[in-house]
């Protein structure tokens, strides 16, 4: 029998390579070959003697239900009949080619307001920006639309989403459907905003921060660093005295010439406190490209920043602090990165998360590619239909949108590194530093890929 659970915790959907289960406890999904989709959507008490004899005849099968039993999407009851504990999406008419059917993620961004105004922001956000927002009542109907394709991840952003009166009943609302929820953010929050999001139940939440006081400051404004590492001892509080509400912490930091030299404080920093700490390259867009040009790194400096993170993943204290230190996108250093070039599109590492596995949406409901190319997106040439009047699946395939998802990446197809420790050159960045996407192709250079300069050492 196909049994629901309010919230799901797990969600059924096919795609064009057979189908997958998103498991919203842990954001993790398991790939399943066509068999394994039509065995699980059709798994019926009427059809069980059935499929038990399918699984004795397959021994694959055989092996992937245990494996399905262990992670818990699969039960047996007393009779010992199987059952699935998923939410089925049903399936469209038609499987798109090579593209999920909908997101798996929707990074909202919910304002583009913010009560600072850093250098380096890819929005160019301020507390003066006057934008058109959609209401709260929308913002729950389009959460609504996404969570009927399968979309099982929300996760806030701006701007800074906390300065918005109506950010946490939008939270609310959205974990209401049982959806994984988290916050990205500035960590500048009064004692009531701290309160309100620790509260919240959100499962992840990641922090900006740049560097030591100074740097971080200097990006940013003055007092910032302070106010972080006291949102830093707020969560650690919280997680302490909450064991079974920890939220997931995520240090974030935009790494450029400015505070290059801050990357092994700001690893130890996280390993103190056991946050996870994730690096992306500073990129030519937003004030970024006005105010920190200078702070762009070379080829050469962003390999020699990829060889650093290496060397501290291999540090015996970052080791035991048992810390995930993520460098997006070019990971050459790391010996043992996982091998996605097997797994279908897009979970073999081809691509970034942008209209891929993820989408992003504006104040107002409009759909967009990333949020590095919006700046430079002045004709709206990646931005798609606003989702208060659109579909999931209008807005998922619209051509803006297929446009940016689809240029393919000339350079990278036959290089050693492809889908196996990178996912090639970086769209927005390619854009901002003056490449265009053309009959289908990107076209321009990307200055963080450094994959020629190690076949000279």
């Amino acid at each position: 029998m196909l049994k629901e659970i309010s919230p799901a915790r797990f969600t059924l959907r096919k795609e064009y390579f057979g189908g997958l289960v998103h498991d919203v406890s842990t954001t993790k999904y398991e790939l399943l070959q066509p068999e394994e989709y039509d065995f699980l959507s059709h798994l019926t008490a009427a059809e069980n003697v059935v499929f038990q004899q399918v699984v004795e005849k397959n021994p694959h099968l055989k092996e992937r239900v245990e494996r399905f039993k262990n992670i818990g999407f699969i039960d047996v009851d007393d009779s010992g009949l199987l059952f699935v504990n998923v939410r089925l999406i049903p399936p469209p008419s038609l499987l798109p080619e090579k593209s999920l059917v909908a997101p798996l993620r929707v990074y909202d961004t919910y304002t583009q307001q913010c009560n600072l105004r850093c250098s380096h922001c890819y929005f160019s956000s301020s507390p003066l920006i006057n934008e058109k927002r959609r209401t709260l009542e929308q913002t729950a109907e389009i959460m609504r639309k996404f969570y009927e394709a399968g979309t099982m991840e929300w996760r806030f952003t701006g701007g800074e989403p906390t300065i918005h009166h109506d950010v946490f009943d939008a939270i609310t609302i959205v974990k209401g459907f049982g959806m994984n929820v988290s916050l990205n953010t500035n960590g500048w929050w009064s004692d009531k905003i701290a309160q309100k999001v620790l509260s919240a139940g959100l499962s992840e939440i990641v922090i900006s921060l740049e560097g030591r006081q100074e740097v971080n400051d200097e990006r940013r404004r003055k007092g910032a660093y302070i106010n972080i590492i006291e949102t830093f001892d707020r969560i650690a509080a919280h997680n302490i005295s909450s064991p079974h509400k920890k939220i997931s912490t995520v240090i974030n930091v935009a790494v450029g010439r400015d505070n290059i030299s801050d990357v092994d404080f700001l690893i130890r920093l996280a390993a103190q406190y056991g946050y996870n700490i994730n690096f992306i390259p500073l990129k030519p867009s937003g004030r970024a490209k006005n105010h920190l040009q200078s702070s762009l790194l070379s080829t050469h400096e962003f390999m020699q920043f990829s060889r650093t993170v290496q060397k501290l993943r291999e540090d015996p204290q970052i080791i035991d602090a048992g810390i995930h230190i993520g460098h997006k996108y070019k990971d050459l250093f790391c010996p043992d990165y996982k091998d996605q070039s097997d797994k279908p599109f897009p979970f073999n590492y081809s691509e970034c998360g942008a209209l891929t596995t993820a989408i992003s949406m504006l104040p107002d409901g409009r759909v967009f590619a990333c949020s590095f190319v919006l700046d430079l997106d002045p004709h709206g040439e990646f931005i798609g239909p606003n989702m208060i009047s659109s579909s999931v699946e209008d807005a998922w395939f619209h051509p803006n949108i297929e446009k940016f998802r689809k240029a393919e990446k000339t350079g990278c197809i036959d290089c050693t590194y492809y889908m196996r420790q990178c996912r090639g050159v970086c769209k927005a960045t390619v854009l901002g530093y003056g490449g265009e996407i053309k009959d289908g192709k990107l076209i321009g250079k990307d200055p963080y890929c450094y994959a020629h300069l190690l076949s000279k050492e």
